[in-house]
């Protein structure tokens, strides 16, 4: 996960509570999309969410992103991560900011086979909406360890605001919850070692300026000048995961453990369940200091444990601020509904944000 700290024009800060020696990061790995619309220097702007990258910053930077259903907008232009999680989203101060750009960018699309014809008119989104006619469910596995204390107290008032306006608010089990983070991490790897190999320096990508005495010391330097240590590290790991040793069991079977994760949400879908409601990020944004002493491993495990599982099933997911924490930092929540239900979904984040009144506040 790139929290806009490996990036190679430097690292992107937080516009909240950011001091010249001490300061907190944007998240990632839209962190500088997330920043130039939390700084005002834009009304809206796109990134790319494969497991998170526009929901986490948009949280750490107290705005609006939203994940669409996969297939709902053309990936056309995107360079290819994880092409079965790979999305375009977008980011605003305001979930009717979002419905603006969505409706200039929504339909199908000749260059991207996965993009669909859905029918979804953003005309049908209306700000006058019922939610005592929602049930929403509150996953107990979201309640999990690294979770602080002032983001579980933002979701339980979430919850009982939601209550208070008569909508039906029950805790959820989703059982694969804890595997999936893991299962993430796997596929993730291996459709990343699958999509860099052909940045070789000979069709595609960076080629160095340096002599080479062989082909295979000409892509070495290729690679190990033009990549990230993140980007090389999950390359190994997606190959290792990959041999004829590893192949079932490692891909074939995290591709399993996905299925039960969609099954999991399905079941809620199908027992009459709306939305689902749950913490963006474990935390508020870190300081840097903080954040470059963890390990990339741990910093994926802490912050994609929420939003990897949209990417995993498909399903629209939106993160909206709640409110400040004691040290002055944004607090967010996020909204997932089932796959091509993202009218809905905005029209509820809409509802939530006019009662929450976050966009109210200033820098």
């Amino acid at each position: 996960m790139n929290l806009q700290w490996d990036s190679i024009f430097g690292p992107t800060k937080n516009v909240w509570c950011s001091k010249s020696n001490q300061w907190h990061i944007a998240g990632g790995s839209s962190g500088g999309s997330c920043v130039a619309v939390a700084s005002g220097m834009c009304v809206a702007a796109l990134g790319s969410d494969t497991g998170g990258s526009i929901r986490n910053p948009a949280s750490y930077c107290g705005v609006v992103g939203y994940k669409p259903t996969y297939g709902l907008l053309s990936r056309y232009g995107l360079i290819p991560l994880v092409n079965s999680m790979d999305v375009p989203g977008i980011i605003a101060k305001t979930v009717e900011d979002v419905v603006t750009v969505l409706s200039v960018m929504i339909g199908p699309d000749k260059n991207d086979s996965t993009c669909v014809d859905s029918n979804l008119d953003t005309n049908l989104f209306q700000t006058d909406f019922s939610i005592d006619k929602c049930c929403i469910g509150i996953p107990e596995e979201y309640n999990c360890e690294g979770l602080s204390d002032e983001v579980k107290e933002a979701w339980d008032f979430v919850a009982n605001l939601i209550n208070d306006f008569k909508g039906t608010v029950n805790k959820v089990s989703m059982p694969h919850t804890s595997v999936s983070i893991a299962t993430y991490s796997v596929l993730n790897a291996c459709e990343v070692a699958s999509n860099m190999s052909r940045y070789t320096g000979l069709f595609y990508g960076y080629r160095s300026t340096n002599d080479h005495k062989s082909f295979e010391s000409l892509i070495t330097t290729n690679r190990m000048e033009a990549l990230g240590e993140v980007v090389r590290s999950r390359i190994l790991s997606g190959n290792f995961f990959l041999l004829r040793s590893n192949y079932e069991k490692y891909f074939m079977q995290s591709l399993k453990v996905r299925r039960l994760i969609s099954e999991d949400f399905k079941n809620l879908w199908k027992s009459n369940y709306d939305f689902l409601v749950t913490p963006t990020t474990l935390t508020t944004a870190p300081l840097l200091s903080e954040f470059t002493s963890l390990d990339n491993r741990t910093q994926c495990a802490t912050q994609d444990y929420c939003t990897q599982p949209a990417n995993m099933t498909g399903c629209p997911a939106i993160t909206i601020p709640v409110k400040l924490s004691n040290n002055k930092m944004p607090i967010s929540i996020q909204i997932m509904a089932s796959n091509f239900d993202d009218i809905r979904l905005l029209q509820f984040a809409n509802w939530l944000e006019k009662k929450l009144k976050f966009s109210q506040i200033h820098l």
